[in-house]
């Protein structure tokens, strides 16, 4: 009868040992919370949430070869520039967290105003000017940066369509 309650105690001690122990790890291991995995995304500016760690790596191939360390502590903000692709991402710290990949998906977007072309979009466009008929120009507009035409009788051709005032 000993025995019984002796082999009990010590099966409930391992298994209250075991229980413990998965709780632990799972409270220290980093979580990789945004960008969800497979997440589309049509911006460039990404705001990582993470649990556990200040450290992220981001890579665009799942192997980690050419991996991006970032620092979100050093940095003072979690929101990294990246160019429209397909990214893989972890948490690290004392473990690591899951592989997680998102898409960062190219957006061409223009604003006309008055005399002005500005790039809204994610990523370079090239703009070509026509007057007259006939091409008198060549702008390439990277990001967030605007054209001031001279001539307001101008017309614009963009991604090839052409704008009409």
């Amino acid at each position: 009868m000993k025995k019984r309650i002796k082999r009990k105690i010590i099966i409930l001690a391992q298994v209250i040992f075991l229980i413990s122990i998965f709780s632990l790890v799972y409270l220290l291991a980093p979580h990789a919370n945004y960008p969800k995995n497979n997440a589309m995304v049509g911006y460039s500016i990404i705001e990582f949430d993470i649990d556990n760690t200040d450290i992220i790596l981001i890579d665009d191939n799942s192997d980690f070869s050419s991996a991006m360390k970032i620092n979100l502590k050093e940095r003072n903000t979690a929101k990294i520039l990246l160019e429209p692709g397909t990214y893989y991402w972890k948490a690290v710290g004392i473990l690591e967290s899951s592989v997680k990949k998102f898409t960062i998906m190219s957006e061409v977007s223009l604003e006309l105003k008055n005399s002005s072309l500005r790039n809204v979009g994610n990523v370079p466009l090239n703009v070509t000017k026509k007057g007259g008929g006939i091409i008198t120009g060549l702008v390439i507009l990277d990001v967030r940066t605007e054209y001031f035409a001279n001539d307001t009788e101008n017309k614009i051709i963009y991604q090839g369509e052409q704008y009409d005032k």
